[in-house]
């Protein structure tokens, strides 16, 4: 069962893609970037982790570099999250996640990630 909707059986695919609480958590990045694109309302159809990144990573009028590593950001603290819910029986809201991705997208820019700081830039 997956850890962080407590609903489906747990797989990649789910927690990072099909996921209620990883949905709601990609709507509030989509917004908080100004990137309606990565609302996953929005999302096409995926069955893999592989095919989401592909189809994530080439989205039109979205810079590639910027968004892929905003994507390993969200995909890194959603893993985070499952983990810390499994192994330490701890859960953090997913507004509060949102801060922490904040927190860390302004490490990132300052340790050399220039793109996802473009991106950002303004968010």
């Amino acid at each position: 069962v997956c850890p962080l909707c407590r609903s489906r059986p747990e797989s990649a695919h789910h927690i990072l893609v099909a996921c209620r609480y990883s949905k709601r958590l990609w709507g509030l990045v989509a917004v908080w970037a100004s990137i309606p694109q990565a609302d996953p309302s929005r999302w096409p159809v995926t069955g893999t982790v592989r095919d989401w990144w592909l189809s994530m990573g080439t989205l039109e009028g979205v810079p590639g570099s910027g968004f892929r590593s905003l994507l390993l950001l969200v995909n890194w603290e959603l893993w985070l999250e499952r983990n810390t819910r499994t192994f330490k029986r701890a859960e953090r809201p997913v507004h509060i996640m949102l801060l922490k991705i904040k927190e860390e997208a302004r490490t990132w820019g300052f340790a050399g990630a220039k793109h996802l700081s473009a991106l950002l830039e303004g968010a």
